[in-house]
């Protein structure tokens, strides 16, 4: 058997922890050398000490790890850069194929790899142009993704409209569509609790100042205008002075807006039911000791932290956008148009009054989004994975993959 490397290359560290751990597990059951190539330092969505883990992790599984300064940002002489000592790496280890991720490291890679002659598998985790999009974003993403496409041998999208676009408008040599990244569905389940798991959730509460009687509306990711937690807050502060004693809203996650936040709080006059957690590196408990999960984003491809609330028989309130709309349905929750602070008031009133009034309906959506999320649950994607994966390799090892010409 051919010695074969392969590069799991994204712009931050965050990407492998979170996304890719499950694919260097499946790349070395085929007996692939891996290399991590990635920004260790700066732009990640989880803390310093959770990327010295993830490092710490990645050297116990053998996996060879690059320091990528790669921008999140399209700055030239920062993407110049990166792309330059992406080459560096390039030349000094021959790679059987590489798998990139993230709109700027996965378009330097592919740049890189084509100079190279390398394979490209690239995973889009949600286009950046896409029905209801900014028309800047069309104007900038979709005619340098399209041209992108054609140096693509493998183009993975984890929704359906993605899909359907990128066999109808771009050129990539093949597509596929994955159910996400996939959830480890039976982790996140509150269905049976045992006592210690009961234990600490009251836990979970407490250190957050959370009154065990109050109605625990949770959001979890990164503080950034497009997560659109502001809405929420609005949202809140619309409700009665008696509707808004009876909740708490968690958000966990870090993120450049922490401050903006907590002002907006302030401003609202709704301190009193706003935590702020930061990254919370075990986020179970938090979606164990929740009523309810309020997701509004302005744009998700497939949301990992929606898919985690289902699997842990959340019912939802999430913003009517792609992704979000593919994966929640009448039974499981409420969808309401991202920027609808009263439309998010009247389903967290709704919601939060059926907590207290008929629970048994709650519950019930929850059980459906369990049902519903075992479709997403990660042995499938990993079979998925694994297929695609292996054709590429078998195809490589064979000269039948058409590299194009340089």
């Amino acid at each position: 058997m051919k010695h074969k490397r392969v590069a799991i290359v994204a712009s931050v560290a965050s990407m492998i922890g979170q996304f890719n751990m499950r694919n260097i597990s499946l790349l070395q059951e085929m007996g692939c050398e891996v290399h991590v190539i990635c920004n260790f330092r700066e732009g990640n969505t989880c803390d310093a000490a959770t990327i010295q883990k993830l490092r710490h992790t990645l050297s116990g599984m053998r996996v060879y790890q690059h320091a990528w300064d790669c921008p999140r940002r399209c700055l030239p002489g920062k993407c110049i850069s990166a792309y330059a000592s992406l080459c560096g790496i390039f030349r000094k280890y021959p790679f059987t194929l590489i798998h990139c991720h993230s709109p700027i490291g996965g378009a330097l890679a592919r740049m890189a790899a084509y100079r190279f002659g390398i394979p490209v598998i690239y995973t889009a985790h949600g286009f950046h142009f896409y029905q209801g999009a900014p028309w800047k974003n069309w104007l900038l993403y979709y005619p340098a993704e399209k041209l992108l496409s054609r140096l693509t041998h493998v183009l993975i999208t984890v929704n359906q409209e993605d899909e359907r676009f990128a066999r109808r408008y771009l050129h990539a040599g093949e597509v596929y569509r994955i159910p996400g990244v996939g959830v480890d569905s039976s982790y996140f389940s509150r269905k049976d609790m045992d006592g210690a798991e009961k234990a600490a959730c009251r836990n979970f509460r407490r250190r957050y100042r959370i009154p065990e009687d109050a109605v625990l509306l949770l959001s979890v990711g990164e503080l950034n205008k497009g997560k659109n937690h502001r809405t929420v807050l609005k949202a809140i502060a619309m409700l009665e002075e008696e509707e808004r004693e009876k909740l708490c809203y968690l958000i966990c996650g870090q993120g450049a807006l922490k401050g903006r936040l907590a002002a907006d709080a302030a401003k609202l006059q709704i301190s009193r039911q706003v935590r702020l957690a930061g990254y919370v590196a075990d986020i179970r408990p938090a979606y164990q000791a929740a009523d309810l999960f309020l997701f509004p984003s302005m744009r998700e491809g497939m949301p990992v932290a929606l898919m985690e609330a289902m699997a842990a028989g959340l019912a939802v309130v999430a913003s009517k956008v792609r992704g979000n709309q593919e994966l929640i349905r009448k039974e499981g929750g409420l969808l309401v148009h991202p920027r609808d602070a009263q439309g998010f008031a009247r389903a967290v009133r709704k919601l939060a009054d059926w907590k207290t009034g008929m629970p048994q309906k709650l519950e019930a959506m929850g059980a459906y989004n369990r049902r519903q999320i075992l479709k997403y649950d990660q042995c499938v994607v990993d079979q998925r994975m694994r297929d695609i994966y292996r054709e590429a390799v078998h195809r490589r090892d064979k000269g039948t993959w058409m590299i194009p010409d340089r």
